[in-house]
């Protein structure tokens, strides 16, 4: 919970005191490129992997299909191709944290 936090709070810093032209900028050259940059996707199929491979050798809990709603959503923003299925995604993550909720009360 404290990374989640501190995440917020750098994104924060850095959208509050970023000048406007890189800002702009930034706009503007996103919206020339048409493919998203690979780099930001191989990070979070990584992780995919490795949650996988976990679950695999039998460490299951009752937020892991939570855990890998997560690492879904955050390949569907890393890719402008999947950008389609940010909501679905997300939708799975609730569903699974609720079941996970219920099932740990």
């Amino acid at each position: 919970m404290l990374w989640f936090i501190s995440a917020f709070i750098i994104a924060s810093a850095i959208f509050l005191f970023a000048p406007k032209e890189v800002t702009e900028q930034a706009n503007n050259d996103s919206a020339k490129k048409s493919e998203g940059h690979i780099g930001l996707f191989i990070l979070p199929v990584i992780v995919l992997a490795w949650l996988l491979f976990t679950l695999i050798d039998g460490d299951q809990g009752n937020f892991s299909a939570a855990a890998i709603g997560f690492v879904l959503t955050s390949c569907a923003i890393a890719h402008t191709k999947f950008h389609k299925f940010i909501i679905p995604c997300a939708a799975i993550t609730v569903v699974s944290l609720i079941v996970g909720l219920t099932l740990t009360l």
